[in-house]
């Protein structure tokens, strides 16, 4: 099935992925330096075939999407792409529900007269209407402020999943768009509330380190992706932000490595997730180290 992008999909659904690599904070060091720099690694269990875990960054920027040499070749050689969410229009549809307060109440009503002058003057610069940004839950607008305007290309993990499906492969999901929304919504009304408030106060910092984030993932610096998440935790409520972004990243790695295990197994799959699940102690990367598995850079 050949999924057509939404008119929220670019700019509204992704965002929220893209804010985990930019704001997520890991609590312990990198597990050792072979961890610490690659985008593709190669997944070899002590029998069978090999798969690949390729780090991505939610993006349409043509240097993103268009995927070098290496990473090319091994995605075409896999028989099947798993990816965090199956991107089908049920799917999609889901991610845009979540975004919307469904009980009748505006953003305004949430968060006041002013603070949603605010949200409405920075949002509305960025090209979301109006009709859409008074019903947005507070986190979704905190998470679309925290980045860059749609733009007309496709997203590195739809071209990623669109190509899948062009070429006849097996794809899956590690992950339900309700785990993955669930965490945003888990927030109180007073953290939504503070997150947004710190974002507005710090739209200028976050549009750097935005660029900062971009030119670590072309350099394939995972080491410096972690250390642009930690500096992105001094805001409001540094606390807040980190007990989050630990379920955001850390606890997620834990579900995706363990749910992994049956592709793995099977073999030829090309694992597409998020850079900044990569590395880390509770990274992607040493998670399969310590279950057994040869993991070795590629790219």
């Amino acid at each position: 099935m050949n999924v057509k992008q939404s008119p929220l999909y670019p700019g509204y659904l992704w965002r929220l992925l893209l804010a985990a690599v930019c704001l997520a904070f890991t609590f312990s060091v990198s597990a050792g330096e072979r961890f610490d720099h690659g985008l593709l690694w190669k997944i070899q269990p002590d029998n069978g075939a090999a798969s690949y875990l390729f780090g991505t960054m939610h993006s349409d920027d043509p240097q993103v999407v268009n995927l070098p040499a290496p990473v090319q070749q091994a995605f075409d050689g896999a028989t099947g792409l798993v990816v965090e969410v199956e991107l089908d229009e049920q799917a999609l549809m889901g991610m845009a529900g979540a975004l919307l307060l469904s009980d009748g109440r505006s953003l305004e009503g949430l968060v006041g007269k002013a603070l949603y002058q605010r949200t409405l003057k920075a949002l509305a610069a960025q090209g979301m209407p109006e009709f859409m940004i008074a019903r947005l839950k507070p986190w979704a607008a905190a998470v679309s402020l925290m980045t860059p305007p749609p733009g007309e290309g496709v997203i590195l993990d739809l071209a990623l999943y669109q190509q899948a499906l062009a070429g006849g492969k097996k794809v899956r999901g590690l992950e339900t768009v309700d785990e993955q929304m669930g965490l945003f919504d888990s927030l109180s009304e007073r953290e939504q509330l503070s997150m947004l408030r710190d974002t507005l106060n710090n739209l200028a910092d976050i549009e750097r380190q935005l660029d900062d984030v971009q030119a670590a993932y072309l350099e394939r610096d995972l080491q410096r992706l972690l250390a642009i998440s930690k500096e992105s935790m001094q805001g409001e409520d540094p606390l807040l932000a980190q007990r989050f972004m630990k379920k955001v990243i850390d606890d997620r790695n834990h579900r995706m490595a363990q749910r992994m295990q049956a592709h793995l197994r099977e073999g030829r799959y090309f694992i597409a997730v998020g850079a900044l699940h990569l590395p880390g102690k509770e990274g992607l990367l040493n998670l399969l180290s310590e279950r057994g598995y040869r993991v070795t850079r590629v790219y």
